[in-house]
C-alpha cells in the first residue's frame, strides 16, 4: 500500500487542557524549521500483520513525513495559544524537531508511534528547552485500509504535538527572549 499522506485527525485539540498551563506572551513566535527526518525505515511507514506483514509506504500524492508532522504541529501548537510565526522572519524563537519514530502496525488494532527530540532556541541560537515526545495513535478499522493508516498516524501527530504544546517547560521557555 502506498499512502497520500494528509492530516486527517479523528478528533481535535482540547483546549480545556490549556486550564491551569501557563499562559505565552502575545509578542512571542516560533517558527518550526523543517522536521529532520531519522525514522529508520525510510519511505516505509507502516506494516499490515493482518495482511502478511505487507509494507505501507508514503507515496507522492501527499506531504513526506517529515513535512506531515510539521504541519500537524503548527495547527495543533496554535490551537492551544502557542503563536506560530508564519515565515522565517518574523520570530522570536526556533522549535527543531528531529523525528526517530514515524510507525504504524495493523494488528488486531491500528497503532501508531511519532516520536522524536526537540529543541527550542531563541534568535541568538541560545537554547531555552530540549524534550524527547513520543506521541501515540490507535484505532479499530477493517483491514488494510488507507484512511485507516491516515487517522491513526494523524491522531499520533495530534497527540505528539499535544503533549508538546501543553509541557510547562516548554511554555515558561516560549517567554524567555524574543
Amino acid at each position: 500500500m502506498v499512502l497520500g499522506l494528509a492530516y486527517q485527525p479523528t478528533s481535535q485539540p482540547d483546549v480545556n487542557k490549556l486550564q491551569g498551563t501557563q499562559p505565552i506572551l502575545a509578542t512571542m513566535r516560533v517558527w518550526i524549521n523543517p522536521v529532520i527526518d531519522r525514522h529508520p525505515e525510510g519511505s516505509q511507514i507502516g506494516v499490515s500483520q493482518e495482511e502478511d506483514d505487507s509494507p505501507v509506504y508514503f507515496g507522492p500524492n501527499g506531504l513526506p513525513p517529515a513535512d506531515f508532522v510539521r504541519s500537524a504541529m503548527a495547527q495543533v501548537l496554535s490551537a492551544y495559544a502557542v503563536p506560530v510565526a508564519a515565515d522565517s522572519n518574523s520570530h522570536t524563537h526556533v522549535l527543531q524537531l528531529e523525528m526517530s519514530q514515524f510507525w504504524t502496525v495493523e494488528d488486531n488494532t491500528y497503532m501508531a508511534t511519532i516520536g522524536g527530540a526537540l529543541v527550542l532556541a531563541d534568535r541568538g541560537g541560545n537554547i531555552l528547552w530540549k524534550g524527547q515526545i513520543a506521541g501515540n495513535g490507535k484505532r479499530w478499522g477493517k483491514t488494510f485500509v488507507a484512511i485507516n493508516y491516515l487517522q491513526v498516524l494523524s491522531d499520533a501527530a495530534l497527540d505528539f504535538s499535544t503533549k508538546l504544546a501543553l509541557d510547562p517547560g516548554f511554555r515558561a521557555a516560549m517567554n524567555v527572549g524574543g
